[in-house]
């Protein structure tokens, strides 16, 4: 019995560990399967998404390219466009300088002569000695050269200079040339001698200058010409100063320019206008 007991404990000993040991190993398979079903499924996983992010790094890539050259194109045109600009904004104010510089060369010599006269002496310049020479010396060809130069006529470089500066040239010109009319009319009509307080004169003045800068005028009883003269070339001077630094006119200095404008338009030589 005892050795039958005995037999029969190792017997079910033996089992339990033969049991134990399948266990562990059919375990140990399993886990080793599945393992290496994970891994399978990781790699191939993993090279999809390897596969998926290199294409999406080829798309981005592209994408970027496309755009920056396109941002290359646009800022080279626009820089290229900017520097044209410049250089035209300021070859229009060289030859709106120039024909600053032109006026006052080709100015008659009776403006001169004006300029040396009070206005009480006004009236009675006729019948200085030389005042039908010096009105004979005006002509429509010498006035012509204060309104063009070589090429044609200034008004060409309008669209470069902007209305205000425009604006202030032709009003000047246009105060300059009407003088200059009156005068020539003085020979025949003296009344005509007092240029300034022509009408025409008058709202010419009044769309250019401010209300101080015009009592200034009227206070100057010798060299009214001359006074013109420096004010407006320094209005000039400072418009391009504006200009050239890249400044914009405000609403106040447009609306000015378009009061002198419809001045000059209405002054323009024709039907009842003198």
């Amino acid at each position: 019995m005892l050795s039958l007991l005995s037999a029969a404990g190792v017997s079910a000993i033996l089992s339990g560990f033969v049991v134990w040991l399948s266990r562990n190993w059919i375990s140990e398979r399993l886990r080793n399967s599945i393992r290496y079903e994970y891994d399978l499924k990781l790699a191939a996983t993993n090279t999809e998404l390897k596969t998926q992010a290199d294409a999406q790094a080829v798309k981005l890539v592209a994408a970027i390219e496309k755009e920056a050259e396109k941002l290359r194109f646009a800022t080279s045109t626009v820089t290229e466009s900017q520097k044209l600009a410049i250089a035209r904004k300021l070859d229009g104010l060289d030859t709106l300088w120039s024909g600053v510089l032109s006026a006052r060369e080709n100015v008659p010599i009776i403006m001169g002569f004006i300029d040396i006269l009070s206005e009480e002496q006004y009236l009675s310049m006729a019948d200085h000695p030389h005042f039908q020479e010096m009105v004979g010396e005006i002509s429509p060809e010498k006035m012509a050269k204060m309104f063009k130069d070589n090429v044609g006529s200034l008004e060409r470089v309008r669209p470069y200079v902007g209305e205000y500066l425009w604006a202030i040239f032709s009003t000047y010109q246009a105060l300059i040339t009407r003088t200059t009319l009156l005068i020539q009319m003085g020979e025949k009509d003296s009344k005509k001698l007092n240029w300034h307080q022509d009408d025409g004169i008058r709202q010419l003045l009044s769309s250019s200058l401010s209300d101080s800068e015009l009592a200034q005028f009227d206070a100057t009883p010798i060299g009214k010409v001359g006074w013109l003269q420096r004010k407006y070339e320094g209005k000039i001077l400072r418009a391009m100063e504006k200009i050239i630094s890249g400044k914009e006119f405000g609403e106040e200095a447009l609306k000015q320019a378009q009061d002198m404008e419809e001045k000059i338009q209405k002054l323009k030589p024709g039907p009842g206008n003198a």
